[in-house]
């Protein structure tokens, strides 16, 4: 039988249909599993790393020591150890270049202060404050500032207010949130700052900058201003160019993906302000000057007791000569200098002697020795330093260097048109400069040579820490 050519075409159609209809796809429902659902932080959970971007290598990240340092890497390394991750940093010190970092998913966390400004928070997520701080402008104390014999001498030649920038050229680092708060306050002044980015140069080299004359201005934040000037003297940063501003870290906006700022968020709310103080310190306050951690039963160290009982006989703070033992010997009872000096106050062989005390003293010898000394130093320095306040600096002094020392210091402070009896941009000025030959060479100075660097920063540190101690020990 002759099958006609429309029923032939027919059957194949069939065929072919039922063929599609066996390889046709599973439907959308059971396929979904594919589609990524993870979160920003559950990626870099299940990756094992977090990875950062920070500027600034001096203060937030230093890879010079056999191990990393640095403030944002301790704070980063610390969260990541409570989240079972590895902390993968650089350095980038262009701001700008961070940021572009960031905005091209080759790091997590841009870790470096940022203000919480519109355009910051337009462009990136940012977490809770980490640390409050002012912007201030570093300008250099005038020409001859030491022979000058007033104050208001001094402080008549800089600027002490906003509408003193008026006209002046203050250098930026490029990208920092200075910027937008120069450019804000210029308007609100009504007159121009000219501003200078500089791509290369981060806010310590700007500071440095300021006090070798290179530059005139630079603003930066109290934190780092105090970092560095470390060490560098003629430099003012009095002037405050902001309220306390919220810093924290940037994250980028991933649609709206906000798992990794909740982690953050949550580890930063439950951090210790304790412990931010600490390595703040560490970093910052004047050098390598850190608070230990705090010892069992919350105390300060194993010997608070003993030490309050030592400061109550000399009418001091505990947490003040807590601090000068700590600089001395990190609270170690037997340690021993190669010069001699032993115990927990570093109290020298005359001493020693002097106080009927040896290698085998017990704790409560030692206290009561180097007690003794210091309530010595304090009469000595009484009838010469009126305020008692003031009168402890110079006792620090003596301890760290001998009375002969700072004696001379006084006598060249009178000399030159310093005030004898005041420690900060006077006496201590001498202190410091007493190993040129100009001074220890003069005919009002009978003790000689003095490294002085080593007992400015005494100073510098034992009050620092005291400082500290004070808001942090009752």
């Amino acid at each position: 039988m002759k099958i006609k050519t429309p029923v032939i075409l027919g059957l194949l159609f069939f065929c072919w249909a039922l063929t599609s209809c066996q390889n046709e796809p599973e439907p959308y429902s059971e396929i979904v599993e594919d589609v990524d659902t993870l979160t920003m932080f559950q990626h870099i959970q299940n990756n094992g790393v977090l990875k950062a971007v920070t500027n600034c290598e001096i203060i937030n990240y230093n890879t010079e020591k056999p191990t990393p340092s640095g403030f944002e890497y301790e704070l980063l390394s610390d969260f990541c150890k409570d989240n079972g991750l590895e902390l993968e940093m650089i350095v980038n010190e262009n701001l700008d270049s961070c940021f572009m970092l960031l905005d091209s998913c080759k790091v997590d966390v841009v870790a470096v202060g940022v203000g919480s400004n519109k355009d910051m928070k337009r462009r990136f997520l940012l977490t809770n404050p980490i640390l409050m701080q002012r912007s201030v402008l570093v300008q250099r104390l005038p020409k001859g500032w030491n022979k000058m014999s007033t104050v208001n001498e001094v402080e008549n030649q800089l600027l002490r207010s906003s509408v003193d920038l008026a006209g002046k050229t203050i250098h930026l680092p490029q990208g920092s949130h200075e910027v937008k708060l120069l450019e804000h306050l210029s308007d609100q002044i009504g007159d121009t700052i000219y501003i200078v980015e500089c791509d290369s140069l981060n806010s310590v080299d700007l500071v440095k900058a300021v006090s070798s004359g290179q530059i005139d201005y630079t603003v930066v934040e109290e934190y780092v201003a105090r970092m560095a000037s470390i060490g560098l003297k003629g430099l003012d940063t009095k002037l405050n160019v902001s309220v306390e501003q919220p810093l924290g870290w940037a994250i980028y906006n991933h649609d709206g993906d906000s798992s990794l700022l909740y982690a953050l968020n949550g580890w930063i709310d439950n951090f210790e302000q304790r412990n931010l103080n600490r390595i703040l310190a560490k970093y910052v306050n004047k050098g390598n000057v850190f608070a230990p951690e705090k010892h069992t039963n919350g105390h300060l160290s194993p010997f608070d007791d003993m030490i309050k009982v030592a400061a109550k006989k000399i009418g001091w703070d505990w947490r003040l000569l807590a601090s000068l033992i700590y600089q001395e010997s990190r609270f170690k009872l037997d340690l021993e200098s190669e010069k001699g000096a032993f115990g927990l106050m570093q109290l020298m062989p005359v001493v020693m002697e002097r106080y009927n005390i040896g290698y085998d003293a017990t704790v409560e010898e030692q206290l009561d020795a180097g007690a003794q000394l210091l309530h010595y130093l304090e009469k000595c320095l009484d009838d010469k330093v009126a305020d008692s306040v003031e009168r402890v600096k110079f006792v620090l002094a003596a301890y760290n260097s001998g009375l002969g020392h700072v004696y001379d210091a006084q006598r060249l402070a009178s000399k030159y048109g310093k005030y004898p009896d005041v420690w900060d941009n006077n006496v201590d000025y001498f202190i410091l400069n007493k190993s040129k030959k100009q001074y220890y060479n003069d005919t009002c100075c009978k003790a000689g040579y003095l490294r002085g660097t080593e007992t400015y920063r005494f100073v510098e540190e034992v009050l620092d820490r005291y400082h500290q101690y004070q808001a942090t020990y009752n």
